[in-house]
């Protein structure tokens, strides 16, 4: 025995009709717009503000920005830079990180030798594939920094050339060898 279901309406019909037909092309849409890409290549973020030489390479700077180091005076400044310096065959992440503090650089051209400090600069190298010691501390003993300050906001441009010392404990240890740079750090005027 066949038995005929009859619908209440002609809309109801129609209703059940374009919600099946919409389902289908909503379906055929999905699965149709899915396509396999490419496994994704992480590229280190790269600010192209400049770049540095350390123990004899060249590298280009991931990241350079800029503090007030003295919230009273407008053109006292903290420069921080840093950089991959990871070397083929490392597998873990290898750095260095540079910090600048001037007191004003209105002077622009600023000298630490062993009577004159005019600038103070550290440096750390963290290199996780160094079992023993991930971590080294440096400091400027001498060198040069020159600005050209931006003084109504806009690109202010840095250039260093330092030797640097390895602290270790408290401790000058080793021969200082040489670190020089350049670098662009975008100054807002407020």
């Amino acid at each position: 025995m066949i038995i005929f279901v009859r619908p209440k309406s002609k809309a109801l019909l129609n209703m059940k009709l374009r919600l099946f037909l919409s389902l289908i092309v909503f379906s055929a849409v999905i699965f149709s717009g899915c396509k396999k890409t490419p496994e994704y290549v992480a590229e280190p973020y790269a600010c192209k503000c400049g770049s540095f030489n350390w123990r004899g390479n060249s590298y280009d700077l991931l990241d350079a920005n800029y503090i007030l180091s003295d919230s009273l005076v407008d053109m006292s400044r903290r420069y921080y830079i840093t950089g991959d310096v990871k070397e083929e065959g490392q597998a873990e992440p290898h750095s260095v990180n540079f910090i600048i503090e001037i007191p004003d650089v209105t002077t622009a051209i600023f000298d630490l030798t062993e009577d004159e400090a005019e600038f103070e600069a550290e440096a750390q190298q963290v290199n996780q594939n160094d079992d023993l010691i991930p971590v080294k501390y440096y400091r400027a003993v001498s060198g040069r920094v020159t600005v050209a300050p931006a003084f109504f906001g806009g690109s202010e441009q840095v250039r260093y050339s330092v030797f640097l010392q390895e602290v270790f404990n408290g401790t000058d240890v080793g021969s200082p060898f040489p670190f020089t740079g350049d670098f662009t750090v975008e100054v807002s005027v407020n």
